[in-house]
């Protein structure tokens, strides 16, 4: 059996507008009751896929017909694959879409009159994310935003018309996210050449997809936002699933900050922990902005020195 090279991230990005909506309480940002928001999975997925669709030509199996309008998941099955009929539907997905490989996918197959060949088929993606926070307080603005348009109101007789709406944003906010690559989640065909090849190859293009894609964000609700930390840890054939635990933030960061602190993160904790596991570590990669950038270097330093292979992104 192919060995598993078990991966966890730990991921950072601020931003000043609104990162997570919650369509349900007219997008407003996921608000806890300690001050703190709410990230889902389902909007990191959703930056990857983005990015990787728009900047890298690739084709997605969740995605959006040329309307914009959601599709179910057989209809895109179909769409990309044709004739379902006796294929091997995942197979299909892994080879042919960049998320199926990555995140799963599952496919109800409606069976139509006189055809027995209904049911589903489900893969549990590899690379999974969990609930993101804010590491900060957050404090929500709430700007009431206007729109002017002239309209007519009767043959030749113009008038201005007045719009008036909500708009929820955050004043600042530190987002942390923790994620995990097991590629193990690939069932019967974590064995199978082709599917692991594939997956391979997308999963090199993970960390491109989420840090950029962050910053790629331009829109209404998303802009300005900036990937800030970006640690990977490979282990060999085990999973700790406690990155998060091991990196501190000031306390500074934690309470209504405004902005990114000097030094806002300690890392003696991961050192320590990294060093402790050494034998299982394969492999540790760190990206940072520039305003982190020497405590990194730091880091990455450290970790050397202690024998463990670090690359800086």
């Amino acid at each position: 059996m192919t060995k598993s090279i078990n991966k966890e991230i730990l991921f950072y990005y601020e931003s000043r507008q609104n990162p997570n909506g919650d369509p349900g309480f007219e997008n407003q940002p996921r608000l806890m009751p300690d001050d703190t928001i709410l990230i889902t999975d389902v909007r990191i997925k959703r930056t990857i896929r983005d990015y990787a669709r728009d900047v890298l030509g690739e084709t997605l199996f969740v995605d959006y017909d040329k309307d914009g309008n959601a599709v179910t998941a057989d209809q895109r099955a179909k769409e990309i694959i044709g004739n379902m009929k006796g294929k091997d539907v995942i197979g299909e997905l892994i080879q042919s879409t960049f998320d199926a490989p990555l995140f799963g996918a599952l496919v109800t197959v409606r069976s139509e009159k006189g055809d027995d060949e209904g049911g589903s088929y489900k893969l549990t993606g590899p690379a999974q994310f969990g609930l993101g926070r804010s590491v900060n307080k957050v404090r929500i603005i709430n700007p009431t935003i206007s729109g002017r348009f002239v309209g007519k109101e009767k043959e030749n007789q113009e008038k201005q018309f007045s719009t008036f709406g909500k708009f929820y944003s955050v004043e600042y906010a530190l987002l942390k996210i923790h994620g995990a690559i097991n590629p193990m989640n690939l069932g019967k065909y974590f064995n199978n050449d082709k599917a692991r090849n594939r997956f391979d190859k997308v999963e090199e293009k993970l960390f491109e997809c989420l840090w950029k894609g962050t910053n790629n964000l331009i829109t209404r609700s998303k802009f300005p936002q900036r990937s800030i930390l970006y640690i990977e840890v490979s282990y060999d054939s085990t999973s700790y699933n406690d990155l998060p635990v091991l990196v501190d933030e000031s306390q500074e960061m934690k309470q209504h900050a405004k902005e990114l602190s000097k030094s806002p993160f300690d890392f003696r904790r991961l050192v320590s922990a990294l060093v402790e596991r050494k034998s299982r570590v394969k492999n540790v990669r760190i990206a940072s902005c520039d305003d982190i950038q020497e405590d990194v270097r730091s880091l990455a330093s450290q970790l050397r020195s202690k024998g463990i292979p670090v690359q800086e992104l």
